[in-house]
């Protein structure tokens, strides 16, 4: 694959099929393409919305480089080179060329532009934007080469599994390619700031502030990560741990009426790349947010001797003296990780 740029835009496209200077014809983010025309079949996971069937163009990683639409020849598209030509009789061809970059086909090409009903809106913006990391984490179960040579000599923050939901906070700069990226926002919005945009998202769903979902924003607010994350003025996320007593039957042991949010892990939108571990907990701490509880940093070797050893060492208390969810592990050279989820916790939850 390969990478072009059209005006601001940098798309995906297979190797060779274009060249510096062709005439195309590109769809940007939340174009919806009818899967009735049989120029877009070759394309996959088709929705339906607004009683049509087609395709959402959305934004999309590939390596470490964003995707922001599709890019077609203009020779297949006849709707597009009949009035070109026409144009040209009477223009000539630059004029021609000037005049139709400036039209736009999408009546007779049948795509509409995506966009979020009223109603929808006020619950959801979408899904998290495709250059944030998902906050799954691989169980230690997968994980089957940890005590093999490869990781012999790689040292792993070990930290508590605290038990809630995952949420991630992300600013991106008005300036960058990313903030063109992000869901429109609904009227009234507060999430869009002089310097650039901030995001409160749920595992699923990147949340407009009116959202009645749970309590991401609400906690986001009182840890103050708006202001905070936006006078950093970088292109970062934050991603941790919602807990409280109104989450995961409060297994935690949180008073009533306390929500707290206990970061994990950081993110440079701009490399694509995990901020080291230790860098993290010495941010969170400068940022005035709680990190979660790290016990040390230790070559797997050194503490336990297999995958069954790490089992019982996730076995311990958490941040109220319950028993934990269990443990995490982060690579410090490259920041992925994985759990241990105790199976003491298993048990006592019924899991």
């Amino acid at each position: 694959m390969a990478i072009v740029h059209i005006d601001g835009w940098t798309c995906a496209v297979k190797t060779g099929k274009f060249s510096v200077g062709d005439l195309v014809l590109f769809f940007e983010i939340d174009c919806f393409l009818p899967a009735s025309d049989p120029r877009f079949m070759p394309l996959s996971n088709f929705s339906t919305w607004n009683g049509t069937k087609g395709f959402h163009v959305k934004s999309i990683m590939m390596g470490k480089e964003i995707s922001q639409g599709l890019v077609y020849p203009i020779k297949e598209f006849p709707e597009v080179t009949n009035v070109l030509d026409a144009v040209k009789k009477t223009e000539g061809g630059d004029v021609a060329v000037e005049k139709i970059m400036k039209m736009s086909f999408e009546a007779p090409l049948k795509v509409q532009k995506w966009e979020l009903s009223a109603t929808e809106s006020t619950r959801s913006l979408g899904a998290p934007p495709a250059f944030i990391p998902k906050t799954d984490i691989e169980r230690v179960q997968n994980c089957g080469n940890l005590y093999t040579a490869e990781y012999k000599n790689v040292v792993f923050q070990e930290s508590t599994k605290m038990d809630g939901m995952a949420m991630t906070v992300y600013f991106v700069r008005r300036d960058s390619q990313w903030y063109k990226s992000v869901p429109p926002l609904p009227a009234g919005s507060k999430s869009d700031m002089p310097q650039g945009r901030i995001g409160v998202c749920s595992r699923k769903h990147d949340l407009p502030e009116s959202s009645a979902e749970g309590r991401w924003w609400e906690v986001a607010l009182a840890n103050g990560l708006p202001k905070k994350l936006a006078n950093i003025n970088r292109n970062v996320a934050v991603q941790g741990e919602l807990c409280g007593e109104s989450i995961a039957r409060n297994r935690e042991g949180f008073a009533k009426g306390q929500h707290e949010f206990y970061v994990y892990r950081m993110f440079d939108i701009d490399a694509q790349s995990f901020v080291p571990p230790k860098v993290t907990e010495e941010r969170a701490g400068l940022l005035g947010l709680r990190h979660v509880p790290v016990q040390g940093y230790f070559k797997l070797h050194e503490i336990a001797k297999n995958q069954e050893g790490l089992l019982k060492r996730a076995v311990g208390t958490g941040v109220h003296g319950k028993n934990r969810e269990g443990l995490v592990y982060k690579n410090c050279t490259d920041g992925r990780c994985f759990k241990v989820i105790s199976n003491t916790y298993l048990v006592e939850n019924g899991e």
